[in-house]
Order: structure tokens, then C-alpha cells, then sequence
């Protein structure tokens, strides 16, 4: 039980300053008191505040508070006080009894009861007096324990118990719904189990668990209001015998029962297998009003002889009434909606008014009805009173399910309808299908009623300016907005806007016909210019003529709005041509864009000013056109030279429409035709002849590209094994001598015999082969380190002849003096040549290096002209090896070191006879030393 709390009090004590310094001090009692008077004044307006806030804050007293401040509810929980808990799902060890006087309302939150099969007696109990209120929450059982037991017994029973649920609310448990002596209100919200996917792994018999709890309400009001009963129980295993639990479920009303619902879904169905069959069922003390109510159609069988009735009477009384909406549209002779008409609906073809049985077969429906309607039972806000749009929605009984009827209906589904408005009667029909004709489809029907009138008022035009004044220049057009509305329900059509100086019909200066008026539009006007200067009206005037009937003088009242103008001289200035350039060429039958400026005496832009465009031969006028100059003064427009113009010389000339602004001209050339070279490019809008230059400078980039690579490009030529010829490398054949290439073999430079591409050695020489697979950024730093190597001796040896050590600019300044000078750049240059050109060896060390090269890359050595050793040249086949020439450093002086070796492509057929000659023949090329 919750026990009472008392709220905090807070108690202020005030300490006078005195008393902290020990007495009264030297003010006089007058001040004193005053000061005590102006403290008990501001300490009472605080503690006001305070308490204002207090109960400001505090929530009302029926709203109740919430007992369980944690997140778990152990242990039975029995509330007979309001509790009101926000926020949370409760995980429920126990059982909670609602007792009388007691309400639980959960918002945005719910309980979820922990249950195994050990604890499989936990319960949720609404008693007598007691209340528990769903509100955007949710009752279930949890899936995640131990050994689950998901049922739940879920009782309201009692005098005065209530449960509801409303805002999206859920239900979802196997188990049991029993109510007795209860009222049920569910509104927009769910009664739902779990689905398979939920079960799975639990360990549960699925086909016992996967279904909402049994229903059974006794002795119960319940009114569903847009709401869901879903999966109602059913076991799959009761048509093979071998059922666990009950056979199949059924939503059971007994015992006076009566359930209502409005635009429901409930389960049941017509299905005629067992254990999947489920049905509404009443007693004979008990009765279901079902209006617009749906069920499941999946399980429908497919000959109608073997449907089973989804409503079903157990006993002579009890009674299952289906209720139907009519959506009736009311419109005049226009098509126009019409407000507050009154239909009636009489059965077919009797003349008895439509009755609901609900409020004992009256011819007003159920105040519950009303109320879900949002309608009363009469005046202007009548349930069979169309609203604004001119629609009714009108509930109308169709069908009547009793023991006598089973398994189908009594149908009663057509109706005459009356429609009145005033004085004026329509009549209208309609006709609802017979049960068990239950879709959604089926149980809303439209219908449209023309009545012979004219409800809809015509157009009712007003006219408001855009702007109440405007200052323009003399003689220059202008613009004026004016803004049409129609206050009517009737579109207006073929409406004009005229504009008038000084309210002078006769002198009209703008106008604009042929408009359609809906509610509003924005319309310009283009106002001539006005010559005399000073204050003008303009009278802007909406259907002027009056062709439009509005209804009468009321409402042509207000088509007159009224601009004051100013209307002053222009600004003396000039214009200025800023295109097309002086002796510019067009062709004869094209367009011409002219743009420019125009500008007062100080620069100024001076907008508004209508020019003339023209294209002159002498005084001869060839062409014309306008434009208007911007605020800014920048116009811009176009001429099109005549087809027939000759060539020559003309010229463009933009004048003013007031001669206080100076024209300006410009002359061009015209040609009658042009060579397609001097004509532009669709789309890239250039000249032919520049595309050209630019599409033959492309190509000749792309080409020289693709010659550079293929015959400098690293790695990329090579040389044919048999004719000398440098080919691709990636070639299987050569396109000089036409001999194939074995693809997995290569010849040995040193020894000519076939090796495999892929060895590091030769099988027969035992020459070593250096493999050219390096990223270029590994090639460059080796050639660093053996560029630094060099360098580190020449060091050695200047500070050997100088007698001291050298400083690094010292030793730069030696070194450019020298004839072994060598960038590295020029050291990669040459690396590069060697392998285009071929390779000569160091006479002092032996080492490969390129014929252009004047230093050994390996000792530093001036190398001496000398002719390129023979068969160096890189030659096709697997990828290019050179001998690992460059050790560590070679003592001076003779050396046995091998000439330099590459290996040749290999004929893939080789010639009798020629192989060696070949292979001589190859002794005169370059060698290649490298195949980076």
C-alpha cells in the first residue's frame, strides 16, 4: 500500500544584521520599524512566490502519484490509491491487484511480467471499484527468462471496474482475457500476441504460445473505437488429434453482455478447418453491434459450401447486428458542395425510416455513436446534416445474425434517401451488399445527391495595387502590379485589368484580357509613358467593362484601386554599346545580341528607359527591335539581320526614347555567307575551324604520346631475337621478319643457349642475371646510395690532393672543376640511355655503363671513347636481365669480368643454319645492362 507523504516545508529565518554585531546600533526606532516592515514585505512576496510555484508545479490531485520509483516490481503490488507512472515497462516478479478506489494508469510505459514455469501463477487483477488505464503502453509477458511461462491471467471483474486502453496501447500475451461485470473501452489501440519469430528458441510449444490470450467477457460493456483483435487463438495440431490446449479460441460474450465496435478489425473468420476456425460468439442474454467491423478473409475456403459463419448465436436472443456507413456528398447544380443539407434514409422498398437497434430501434443513432461521430442529435451539428464540404457520414443497419438465420444473415441493405435544403427535395439511393459480404469495401458505400439549386455564390472580383505609389520618368513605360482576388466560390474567366490616368476612362495606358481568377493572382501591367510631369492617379480597374456578373452593386464595389504617381523628367546622360565590337562580323539571317548601358551625366545607372534598336544601312532603317534598361542601367537585346542583307558595312545604333539621353552607335560587318569553318559547333557554341585546331592538337598530344612510350618508354620495346628490329615487348610475333616468340624461354647474351625466362643464373655459363622487376622508387634510391658511393671517393681523393679535409661546398667548388663532374641527374640519364643505346665497359673496373657515359658508376674512373661492346642491345623476350656487374669495387688494372650479358627473345621455330649466324648478328648491337 502507498503510504501518505506530507510535502516539505521550508522555514526562513531572517537574522537582523545588529544581532550579529551585538545590539541595536545608533538608528533611530522609526527606521527600525521601517526596515522591519520593508523585510516583511519582500519575505512575504517570496514565500507567495514560492508557494505559487509549488502548486503550479504539483500535479492535480486526481492525477495521483506513482509508487514504484525503480524499473523492477518485486513482489505482489495491490494499489487502491491513484498511481500514475510515466515512462516506464515495468518488469513485473509478481502479481498486481487493482483493488476499489485504485486506478493504475501507465503512459508511454506498461508492465512486462517475468514468469517461468515455476512462478506461472503471477496474475493481473482489475476488482471491484478498481481501474487500469493504457495509455500509449503495453502489457505483455517476457520472452528472455529461464524457462518462460508466457501466459498471463489478465481479470477485470467486479462492480465498477474499468479497464481502458487508447493512444496506440497493446496487449500481447497468451493466456486469458476474462472479464465480468466490467466496462472495456479500447480506442485506436491492439490486442495481440506473439509471432513465431518472437518464440523461436524459447523452448515453448509454439503453437500454444503464438496467440493473443482468450477472450471471455461476462455480465461486460465493451466499446472497441478504431482498434485491432489479433490473432485469436488457434492450434494447428487439433486437426491431426494430437492437440496440446484448447482446440481454437473465440471471443465468448455471455451473461448480458454487449460489445460494440466501430471501424474494427476482429479475427475470426470463415474458415471450416478445425482448430482454425474462430468465431464471435454471444448467448442467448447477449448482443454484438457491430458497425463497419472486419475480419480475417485469408483463411476463406475456396467453395462457398464449405464457409462457416463467423458470427455465431448460441442460443435463441442473443443477436449479432450489422451497421454500415453512408458517405453521402451533396452537391448544387454546379457541382458545388452544399452546406447543412438534411438526408433521411427509409428502408426499400417499405417506407420505414432507418432504425437503430442499439437505442432500441429509434430513428437517431446512440448517443456512443453520436459521440464517436463527433455529432449531435439535431440542429446544425445533426448526424444527417451535411458539413462544409457537403459530406454525411450516416451509420445505416443492414443485417441481423440470429440462431434462425445461421449460418447467413437477415439482409435489409437498400435504402431511399431524401435530401433537403430549404425547399428543394433530391432524391438518392443506395444499396449494401448482404453478410457475408463484410470487407471494408462493403461496408462503405458513396453517394452523390444533385440537388436543382445553386448553392455556390459567383465570382466577386477585388483589385488591391502592388505598390500605393511609384515615382517614374517622363515618356518612359513603367510596370504596375495589381493584385486580383475573388471573394466568390466561382471561378471567374475571361476577367481584364485596365488601367487608367486620372480616373479618365477615355485615356487607358495598360490593360491585360483573357485572365482566369481562382482565389488570387499577381498581375503585371505594362503602362505607357505618361508625358506631362507631376502628380498623377492611375486607376487600376477590374472587369472595367463589366462583362462578369458579380452578383450587384455591393460587389462590384470593389474592383477600383488607385497608384499615386510621380512623374518626373529624366536625368540628361548617354548610352553606351558595349556589344557587339566595332567591325564585329555576323552573317546575314542570324541574330545579333547588343548590350550596353545607360548612364547619367555622373555615371549613374538610369533605368526604365525604353531603347530602339536598329540596324542601318546609311538612313536606311534594316531592321529594328526594343529593350527597357534594368535599374542599374544595363539593357540588353537582340537584332536579326535580314537573310537578303549584302555584305558590307552597317551599323547598329541604340537610341533613347527621350532625347535628353544621347544614342550611340556601332558598326559591324554582314556577310551574306560564310565557309561552314567560320560557323559554331552545336552546343560548344565555338567556331569550326578552332574545334578542328583543337581536335587535330589533341590527337597529335595522344600520338606523340603513344610513340614516346612505346619506343622510350621504360621497358616497354625490346629486340627481336632474329631480325634486330625493336618491337613491343608484350609482341608474339615480330612484325618485320614474322618469326614467333616462345613465351617461357629466352637465350642467354653470354652463352646464346635457351634458359628459362624466370632463372637468376645461367644453366650453362653460370652467368647471374640482376632481374629488372623494381618499383622506380627502390631504382632510384639504389642509384642514390652507388651515386653517394662515387661521390664518398672522389671526396677521398680531393682531400688526398689538397692535404686537408674539404668542407661540402668546398669540395663542390673542386669537383665542378673536374672532368669526372656528373650530376645525379645526369647519373639516371645515363642509366636510362644505357639500357636504350647500350652499354661499354669501365676499362678499369669492367663495370657496364652506358656508351654516352664520361664517369664509371662504379669506381669513378674517366672513361675513354671507346666503342660500345658488341650484342648489348635489349632484345624481346622475358623480362630483360643484365650481369650483377656492379659488386663491390674492382682493384685497378685488368679484369676477367664477362661482357655484358642480356638475354634475347627466343624464336619460338628457330631456322637451321641460322641460329648462330643469328646470334652473330646480334654481336654488333648494344648491350642493354638493366630492364627496370
Amino acid at each position: 500500500m502507498a503510504r501518505a507523504t506530507c510535502p516539505p516545508v521550508v522555514v526562513l529565518r531572517m537574522r537582523s544584521a545588529d544581532s550579529t554585531s551585538g545590539g541595536l546600533g545608533l538608528s533611530s526606532r522609526s527606521e527600525r520599524n521601517g526596515k522591519a516592515l520593508t523585510c516583511l514585505i519582500i519575505w512575504s512576496v517570496a514565500l507567495g512566490g514560492l508557494f505559487a510555484a509549488f502548486v503550479a508545479l504539483s500535479p492535480a490531485a486526481r492525477a495521483g502519484t506513482c509508487d514504484q520509483v525503480g524499473g523492477v516490481i518485486t513482489g505482489d503490488w495491490t494499489i487502491t490509491t491513484a498511481q500514475v507512472c510515466t515512462g516506464i515497462v515495468y518488469s513485473v516478479d509478481g502479481s498486481i491487484n487493482i483493488n476499489s478506489g485504485g486506478s493504475l494508469t501507465l503512459v508511454n510505459g506498461g508492465l512486462s511480467f517475468s514468469k517461468d514455469t515455476s512462478h506461472e501463477g503471477y496474475a493481473l487483477n482489475v476488482n471491484a471499484g478498481g481501474e487500469l488505464v493504457l495509455d500509449h503502453s503495453i502489457v505483455t509477458t517476457q520472452t528472455d527468462a529461464i524457462n518462460p511461462y508466457l501466459k498471463l491471467a489478465f481479470t477485470v471483474s467486479g462492480a465498477g471496474s474499468h479497464f481502458a486502453m487508447k493512444n496506440g496501447a497493446i496487449v500481447k500475451f497468451p493466456g486469458w482475457f476474462n472479464a465480468t461485470g466490467a466496462t472495456i473501452d479500447i480506442t485506436g489501440s491492439q490486442i495481440t500476441g506473439f509471432s513465431s519469430t518472437e518464440l523461436f528458441g524459447l523452448g515453448v510449444y509454439q503453437d500454444d504460445n503464438d496467440d493473443s490470450p482468450l477472450i471471455s467477457w461476462a455480465s461486460t460493456t465493451a466499446s472497441l473505437y478504431g482498434s485491432r483483435i489479433e490473432r485469436i487463438y488457434e492450434n494447428a495440431s487439433a486437426s491431426s488429434g494430437n492437440a496440446t490446449g484448447p482446440i481454437e479460441g473465440n471471443v465468448g460474450l455471455t451473461a448480458t453482455s454487449n460489445l460494440f465496435a466501430y471501424d474494427t478489425y476482429i479475427g475470426v473468420d470463415f474458415s471450416n478447418v478445425l482448430g482454425l476456425h474462430n468465431t464471435l460468439r454471444v448467448d442467448g442474454t447477449s448482443n454484438a453491434y457491430l458497425y463497419n467491423v472486419t475480419i480475417d478473409r485469408t483463411q476463406d475456403p475456396v467453395l462457398k459450401s464449405s464457409w462457416q459463419p463467423a458470427y455465431v448465436p448460441q442460443a435463441a436472443g442473443g443477436n449479432v447486428f450489422l451497421l454500415r456507413w453512408l458517405r453521402a456528398s451533396v452537391v448544387d447544380s454546379t457541382g458545388f458542395p452544399v452546406s447543412g443539407a438534411t438526408i433521411w434514409s427509409t428502408l426499400s422498398p417499405s417506407t420505414t425510416t432507418a432504425q437503430y437497434p442499439d437505442n432500441g430501434l429509434s430513428a437517431t443513432p446512440s448517443a456512443r455513436t453520436l459521440s464517436y461521430l463527433g455529432k449531435a442529435a439535431s440542429g446544425a451539428n445533426a448526424w444527417n446534416r451535411t458539413d462544409a464540404n457537403g459530406l454525411a457520414r450516416i451509420p445505416l443497419y443492414t443485417d441481423l445474425i440470429t440462431t434462425a438465420s445461421l449460418p447467413n444473415a437477415e439482409s435489409f441493405g437498400n435504402y431511399q434517401l431524401t435530401v433537403a435544403f430549404g425547399a428543394t427535395i433530391g432524391p438518392g439511393g443506395v444499396s449494401f451488399d448482404p453478410y457475408p459480404a463484410i470487407t471494408a469495401d462493403d461496408n462503405t458505400k458513396q453517394v452523390s445527391v444533385s440537388l436543382p439549386i445553386q448553392v455556390r455564390t459567383g465570382p466577386d472580383l477585388t483589385v488591391q495595387p502592388g505598390s500605393a505609389t511609384m515615382t517614374v520618368l517622363q515618356n518612359q513605360p513603367f510596370t504596375a502590379y495589381a493584385l486580383i482576388s475573388n471573394q466568390g466560390q466561382t471561378t471567374a474567366t475571361a476577367v481584364s485589368v485596365g488601367a487608367y490616368l486620372d480616373g479618365n476612362r477615355a485615356n487607358e495606358v495598360a490593360r491585360v484580357n483573357g485572365l482566369t481568377v481562382v482565389t488570387s493572382l499577381n498581375q503585371t501591367l505594362n503602362v505607357a509613358g505618361i508625358n506631362a510631369l507631376g502628380a498623377h492617379t492611375l486607376e487600376l480597374i477590374v472587369d472595367p467593362d463589366n462583362t462578369i456578373n458579380e452578383g450587384g452593386a455591393a460587389q462590384e464595389s470593389n474592383n477600383f484601386a488607385n497608384i499615386t504617381l510621380t512623374v518626373q523628367p529624366p536625368p540628361a546622360g548617354f548610352t553606351a554599346i558595349l556589344t557587339p565590337s566595332s567591325g564585329q562580323s555576323v552573317v546575314s539571317g542570324n541574330s545579333l545580341g547588343v548590350t550596353g548601358y545607360v548612364r547619367d551625366s555622373g555615371s549613374n545607372g538610369i533605368g526604365g528607359v525604353v531603347l530602339n534598336i536598329e540596324l542601318r544601312s546609311g538612313a536606311t532603317v534594316l531592321a529594328t527591335n526594343s529593350t527597357m534598361s534594368a535599374t542599374d542601367g544595363f539593357f540588353i537585346g537582340t537584332i536579326t539581320v535580314p537573310p537578303t542583307t549584302q555584305d558590307g558595312s552597317y551599323t547598329i545604333v541604340v537610341t533613347p526614347a527621350t532625347t535628353l539621353i544621347q544614342p550611340d552607335t556601332r558598326t559591324i560587318a554582314v556577310q551574306r555567307s560564310s565557309s561552314f569553318l567560320f560557323q559554331k559547333v552545336p552546343v560548344l557554341g565555338i567556331d569550326w575551324w578552332l574545334f578542328l585546331v583543337i581536335l587535330a592538337a589533341a590527337a597529335a598530344v595522344a600520338i606523340g604520346v603513344s610513340l614516346y612510350w612505346k619506343v622510350y618508354g621504360l621497358g616497354k620495346m625490346v629486340e627481336c631475337g632474329e631480325c634486330g628490329a625493336f618491337i613491343p615487348e608484350d609482341a608474339t610475333t615480330c612484325p618485320k621478319c614474322g618469326v614467333e616468340f616462345e613465351r617461357d624461354m629466352a637465350k642467354c647474351s653470354n652463352c646464346q643457349a635457351w634458359i628459362p625466362v624466370d632463372v637468376k643464373q645461367c644453366p650453362e655459363c653460370g652467368v647471374e642475371f640482376a632481374t629488372g622487376q623494381l618499383e622506380m622508387a627502390d631504382y632510384k634510391e639504389k642509384m642514390r646510395l652507388q651515386y653517394d658511393e662515387v661521390i664518398a671517393r672522389f671526396k677521398q681523393e680531393a682531400s688526398r690532393q689538397l692535404g686537408r679535409s674539404l668542407s661540402e661546398t668546398e669540395f663542390q667548388e673542386w669537383w665542378r672543376k673536374q672532368p669526372t663532374f656528373l650530376t645525379f641527374e645526369d647519373w639516371l640519364r645515363e642509366e636510362e640511355e644505357m639500357r636504350k643505346m647500350g652499354s661499354k665497359p669501365c676499362p678499369t673496373c669492367g663495370t657496364l655503363n652506358s656508351v654516352t657515359a664520361t664517369v664509371c658508376h662504379k669506381c669513378g674512373s674517366l672513361m675513354r671513347d671507346q666503342r660500345p661492346p658488341s650484342g648489348g642491345a635489349v632484345v624481346a623476350g622475358a623480362p630483360a636481365r643484365r650481369i650483377q656487374a656492379r659488386g663491390p669495387m674492382s682493384p685497378p688494372g685488368p679484369t676477367n669480368a664477362p661482357a655484358p650479358i642480356v638475354q634475347k627473345r627466343v624464336i619460338k621455330k628457330p631456322i637451321e643454319g641460322k641460329e648462330g649466324e643469328s646470334s652473330e648478328g646480334q654481336s654488333d648491337e648494344n648491350t642493354s645492362s638493366d630492364d627496370l
